[in-house]
Order: structure tokens, then C-alpha cells, then sequence
């Protein structure tokens, strides 16, 4: 449980430094996420790895720009999906739903378009893996794109999607799509 709260701590006194940059941005998204790998023999199985609203996610992120176009990006979301579990001979198995709750540091490169900008963004985080009180922890990996549709030059909507690797025993991939409120400072 502090595991993930001296991992924040450590990325924001990192963070430190760029705090004293002029542009800064806070987000919250909200959306629905895809496990990508599936259990073997559940192929063509109805419901099985579909894309669903149900499979909710809840991030908020607080960024700062480095240089003109790049941005550390401090990253807290939580995904409720169908989990992956490991059986006894090995094998995977559904694990039931439950929570993902990871921390991010990322890295964002904006590129300005006639609409807002657009970007890619990639970095690493700690995972837990949360059911029924059993969680297990361990680092993951984190790759996506973005758009933001300026409102004003203060509030905008921020669309993304992400791919997510964790380290875990059975090895989840999930994919999740956002969107939200972006307000910069």
C-alpha cells in the first residue's frame, strides 16, 4: 500500500525542476478499457474481450512542460475489468472482475495542429492488481496517443488511447480509451 504512495512522492520531487516552467496542465478523463490477451479456448465466446463502458477507467494527471512540444506527464488511473489469473499447472485463467490501479511517469510529445494538438506518449509505472482484498504488485509499461480540442487557451477536451503491459505472473494487456477535461494553468 505505500509502495505506489513513495513512488508518486519520488516522481514529483522529480518533478521539482519543471514545476519552475511557465506551462502546466491538470486532467481527468473518464472511459472504458479491452483486455487484450484472452484465455485460451475462450475464442468466439459471447462477451469474452470486448470493449465495454462497464469496464470502467478513472485517470487524472498533472503535467509540465520541459521543452516547447514535450511534457512530463505524472499519471494515477484506475481500470475495473475481467482480470487474468494463473492456475496451479500454470495456464491462464479468468480472474475475475476487479481493479488495476497503476501510477505513471510519462513522457508526451504534442505536435500543434489546426485543431488543438495531437500527441505520443510512452513510460513506465507501478501496477497492483486488486481482488476481493488479494492484490499483487509489480511495474508495467505504458504506450499511447492523444488529442486535445482546445475550448479556450485555458479548458480543453482531451481524448487518448493507451496500451498497458503489466508484469504480473499471467502477463495482462489492456487497452483503454479516454476522454475528458483538460485544464491548463
Amino acid at each position: 500500500m505505500k509502495k505506489p504512495a513513495f513512488l508518486l512522492a519520488i516522481l514529483m520531487l522529480a518533478a521539482l525542476p519543471a514545476l519552475a516552467q511557465s506551462s502546466s496542465e491538470f486532467g481527468i478523463l473518464f472511459g472504458g478499457s479491452k483486455r487484450v490477451n484472452d484465455v485460451a479456448g475462450s475464442q468466439g465466446e459471447r462477451g469474452v474481450n470486448d470493449f465495454k463502458f462497464s469496464n470502467s477507467v478513472k485517470e487524472i494527471y498533472y503535467s509540465v512542460q520541459m521543452e516547447p512540444g514535450t511534457w512530463f506527464k505524472v499519471k494515477a488511473e484506475q481500470i475495473n475489468a475481467p482480470l487474468l489469473a494463473i492456475d496451479s499447472n500454470g495456464k491462464k485463467i479468468e480472474g475475475g472482475k476487479g481493479k488495476i490501479e497503476h501510477i505513471d511517469a510519462l513522457i508526451d510529445y504534442k505536435f500543434s495542429e489546426a485543431f488543438g494538438s495531437t500527441g505520443i506518449f510512452a513510460g513506465v509505472g507501478m501496477y497492483r492488481q486488486d481482488k476481493s482484498g488479494a492484490s499483487d504488485t509489480n511495474f508495467g509499461l505504458t504506450a499511447g496517443i492523444n488529442a486535445d480540442f482546445p475550448f479556450s487557451r485555458r479548458y480543453g477536451l482531451v481524448v487518448e488511447s493507451a496500451y498497458h503491459y503489466i508484469h504480473l505472473p499471467a502477463r495482462p494487456r489492456y487497452v483503454t480509451l479516454n476522454a475528458g477535461l483538460r485544464i491548463s494553468f
